[in-house]
């Protein structure tokens, strides 16, 4: 059985995530838990700097994030007559990230939160809350829904790599899970700078293709990124890719899309999930 966080506002950006999950492993024996993390506004604590009313406030965030998810789940569960999908809440006192970053790596085989879109001056990639979980580096899978994503078959699998670090069956293992689920078919893509591999890439490309064996894939090539939107209209248009894929090593590939400057004037909004494995060497 598979054991999946699903960590909620109680917004639509939220419940989107969780639907494109129940999607994503419909028929397979799945346990969601949805997890929602509170702790009290900069107001509150301002204005109730006594133990005594700051332990109030605590247990009264508690209680409301308790019926919350309660009604949350009753909700879902009154939509879902799936007889292979479990569900559990788990309330947390403080910050998401705190939350997230105390979970035990084995605790869950993965994290599929939503993030929001585009909107004046936080024209960002990324949702600056979804941004500090992927800088957490956790060690449980993260699947990340943009806002406007609707679910599609994952036909294609796009995994976006540099063939720099050798490869092992543990940090592909949910790339391979995915696969398998869907009879997908993995898009190998490497961002070149030069166009011929050297000795030690053509190694490591040697022992992901072993490591892929027992599955679908193909090779491509594309010149190193000039722009994020260059980036996106690649993966997603050029290449029909449903869903992208990276091993989050230190100072590659994904980790430089990150460094775009926060405030930036985009004119898109990506549809495509982005799933980030965490590197095991």
């Amino acid at each position: 059985m598979l054991h999946i966080l699903i960590p909620t506002d109680f917004s639509n950006n939220a419940l989107n995530a969780l639907t494109y999950a129940q999607y994503l492993f419909k028929g397979k024996e799945t346990t969601f838990t949805l997890f929602h993390a509170y702790e009290p506004s900069a107001l509150q604590l301002l204005a109730n700097k006594s133990p005594l009313a700051l332990s109030k406030i605590y247990r009264d965030l508690q209680d409301e994030s308790e019926v919350r998810l309660s009604v949350f789940l009753s909700e879902i569960l009154s939509r879902d007559k799936s007889t292979t999908f479990y569900y559990k809440t788990l309330s947390y006192s403080g910050h998401l990230k705190e939350g997230i970053s105390s979970l035990e790596s084995q605790a869950y085989d993965y994290i599929i939160m939503g993030t929001k879109g585009a909107s004046g001056l936080k024209e960002i990639f990324m949702g600056s809350t979804t941004y500090e979980i992927v800088s957490l580096k956790q060690r449980i899978p993260l699947l990340i829904i943009p806002e406007q994503a609707a679910f599609v078959n994952p036909e294609n699998i796009g995994f976006a790599t540099d063939f720099k670090r050798g490869y092992s069956k543990e940090e592909l293992e949910p790339l391979i899970t995915l696969t398998k689920l869907w009879k997908s078919t993995i898009r190998m893509v490497e961002v070149y700078k030069k166009t011929t591999l050297s000795p030690d890439k053509k190694a490591h490309l040697q022992e992901l293709e072993d490591l892929l064996a027992a599955v679908d894939y193909r090779f491509h090539v594309v010149p190193e990124f000039s722009s994020l939107e260059n980036c996106i209209n690649i993966f997603d248009n050029e290449l029909d890719i449903d869903l992208l894929v990276m091993i989050d090593y230190p100072k590659t590939f994904f980790e430089s899309l990150m460094r775009e400057p926060v405030v930036k004037k985009m004119s898109f909004h990506t549809t495509l999930p982005f799933l980030i494995l965490p590197a095991q060497n």
